[in-house]
């Protein structure tokens, strides 16, 4: 076998990660055009045997609004988690509370995905609600949002339907249990899947959360929070 000479001090330079490319939480530039950056809360309380649908990210230029400069940040900011088109995203920072209303029962919560790009989320709306169960709508644009009620949904009804498993992704994965006042906490930066990280028509990334636990009675509601942020990387470099 041939001998492959090291030199001291040289070694192979991976490719860059999305994220050193964007930069740390601090960054405020991607090239020479100023970044964007979203945070945006949301606040429900969901009652059992029902779920509701919370928006990460979406293609939406309507509801988009216009970046605003704000005292401290060297960037301009926006309280939505909408995007312009070709607009891209890598990262969303999750903070995620759910809390019982009742101490004294017991609480089942699942949590789970909807991921859509193009011809997936810009349906009739009679497939949107076979795929998704009326979780997301859209317009003729491919303009995506999320609805802003509760929709009456179970496990087993999730476990019968597998085109909605297929669309909603991993809802069954994982089980929280709340009792005797404990709190369910989650901060996560999620990796935005590939379809969803370029803004186009039908983009939308979301998370489903589903509260099973039994009887339908004001004891078993839990209020969740979920709060993101992002950083936009406008089409002029994306």
């Amino acid at each position: 076998m041939p001998f492959r000479r090291r030199h001291p001090g040289f070694r192979r330079r991976s490719q860059p990660t999305l994220a050193r490319r964007q930069g740390g939480t601090g960054a405020t530039f991607s090239g020479s055009v100023g970044l964007i950056r979203h945070s945006f809360s949301q606040n429900a309380t969901i009652g059992s045997v029902k779920a509701q649908c919370f928006i990460l990210g979406a293609y939406n230029p309507t509801l988009y609004g216009t970046p605003l400069a704000l005292d401290g940040s060297s960037t301009k900011v926006l309280s939505n988690n909408y995007l312009e088109e070709g607009s891209r995203f890598d990262y969303v920072n999750i903070n995620m509370t759910i809390r019982q209303t009742d101490t004294s029962v017991n609480n089942q919560v699942y949590v789970g995905m909807i991921a859509t790009s193009f011809n997936e989320g810009q349906l009739s709306a009679a497939l949107m609600t076979t795929n998704f169960k009326d979780f997301i709508e859209s317009n003729s644009d491919g303009e995506m949002i999320n609805k802003s009620a509760e929709q009456t949904y179970s496990v087993d009804e999730y476990r019968l339907k597998d085109i909605q498993q297929h669309n909603i992704r991993g809802l069954l994965n994982k089980q929280f249990q709340l009792y005797s006042g404990r709190v369910i906490t989650v901060n996560q930066v999620l990796k935005v899947p590939g379809k969803c990280r370029r803004s186009q028509n039908g983009m939308f990334l979301g998370l489903v959360v589903l509260n099973d636990s039994g009887s339908m009675t004001a004891g078993t509601d839990v209020e969740v929070r979920i709060d993101t942020f992002f950083k936009e990387i406008p089409a002029d470099v994306a």
